[in-house]
């Protein structure tokens, strides 16, 4: 439904702020804080909802005489997911864990919040160049280059599944 739509995309639109005080308690009192499992925890549930509202999207609109064709052959439930369904939604699925890598990629709130030394990533060392003394134009320069290299290379390995995949559902 649009309620459910628009709460599971406002937790991409709305600040962080309000809920880093009880994440970071609940982070030290579990002893997470500054680690790599924090982070992946937090980004994982940050990311979860556009993650299930675009495969949804895309799994709803593979038709339903495919299915049961499959059904009509003999496949069991397992068999139309990995000889039917994934095939058919590899373009889908590989724009939506695209999308999830460059939204956790691009992250540096959580990351510059609940991490200091230990689980730092790219983000909190683009951070550090930026110091009481001012910013150090070249090394920002070089260090932000070298964050933007992998997601690059990977949307251009990708590109065929991507393309697939955003256009699914353009024309019927």
């Amino acid at each position: 439904t649009k309620g459910t739509l628009l709460w599971m995309l406002s937790t991409k639109m709305l600040p962080p702020v309000g809920v880093l005080m009880p994440i970071y308690l609940l982070a030290k009192g579990m002893g997470l804080l500054d680690t790599r499992i924090a982070l992946i925890i937090i980004y994982t549930l940050i990311n979860l909802p556009i993650v299930v509202w675009m495969v949804y999207t895309y799994f709803k609109d593979i038709p339903k005489d495919i299915l049961e064709a499959a059904r009509l052959d003999g496949a069991t439930l397992w068999q139309e997911m990995v000889r039917v369904l994934l095939p058919i939604a590899k373009g889908g699925l590989a724009s939506t864990v695209l999308l999830s890598l460059i939204l956790c990629w691009n992250e540096a709130f959580w990351s510059l919040n609940l991490t200091s030394s230990n689980a730092a990533p790219l983000t909190a060392l683009i951070a550090s160049y930026s110091s009481p003394e001012g910013l150090f134009w070249a090394k920002l320069s070089a260090v932000s280059t070298l964050a933007c290299a992998p997601i690059l290379i990977f949307g251009w390995i990708s590109q065929k599944q991507l393309v697939r995949g955003l256009s699914f559902g353009a024309v019927k």
